[in-house]
C-alpha cells in the first residue's frame, strides 16, 4: 500500500513541475511579444517625432525615411525585414544631422525610449527562447505549440 502512495506524490511532483514550466514558458512568451509591441509603438513615436519637424531645412530625408518606417508593418517576416532596415536608415539618418536646440531634446529622449525599449524586447526574447529548452518544456514540445520569439535587429540609436 505504501507504494500507492509514493506513486501518486511522485505523479503530483511530475504534474505540479509539468505544470509550472508550462506557465512559465507561456509567460514568457507573452511577455516577448508585449515587449515587441512596444517596442513597435516607441518606434513608431521617434518617427512621429522626426514628423514633427517636416519643413525644417536638412530634415527632408529624415522625414521621407521616417514616413517609409511609418508605412512598413511588420506581419509578415519581409515586412519586419523591411521595417529593420528602414529603422536603421533613420537611425543613420538622425545621427548625421547637426544637433539643434529646437528638437535635438524631442529626438533624444525619443531615441532613449526607443533603446530600452530594445533592450527590455531584447532580455524578453532571450530568456523565452532559453526557456524552450528546459527539460520539460522539451518533453511537452512546447516548441511546436508556441511561435519562437525573434529579436530586431536594429542598430541602438543611442551611443
Amino acid at each position: 500500500m505504501w507504494w500507492l502512495a509514493v506513486l501518486v506524490a511522485v505523479v503530483a511532483a511530475v504534474g505540479a513541475y509539468a505544470t509550472w514550466t508550462v506557465t512559465r514558458v507561456e509567460r514568457l512568451h507573452r511577455r516577448a511579444r508585449s515587449a515587441e509591441t512596444a517596442l513597435l509603438s516607441k518606434l513608431d513615436d521617434r518617427a512621429e517625432t522626426v514628423l514633427k519637424f517636416v519643413g525644417r531645412p536638412g530634415f527632408e530625408e529624415v522625414v521621407a525615411l521616417a514616413l517609409s518606417v511609418i508605412a512598413v508593418p511588420a506581419e509578415t517576416h519581409r515586412q519586419r525585414e523591411l521595417r529593420e532596415y528602414a529603422e536603421n536608415d533613420l537611425t543613420h539618418a538622425l545621427r548625421e544631422l547637426e544637433p539643434d536646440p529646437a528638437w535635438a531634446d524631442d529626438l533624444e529622449s525619443a531615441n532613449r525610449r526607443v533603446a530600452l525599449a530594445r533592450q527590455i524586447h531584447t532580455d524578453f526574447v532571450r530568456d523565452a527562447v532559453a526557456s524552450r529548452s528546459l527539460p520539460m518544456a522539451v518533453v511537452l514540445r512546447m516548441h511546436h505549440r508556441l511561435p519562437r520569439p525573434q529579436y530586431w535587429d536594429i542598430e541602438d540609436p543611442v551611443h
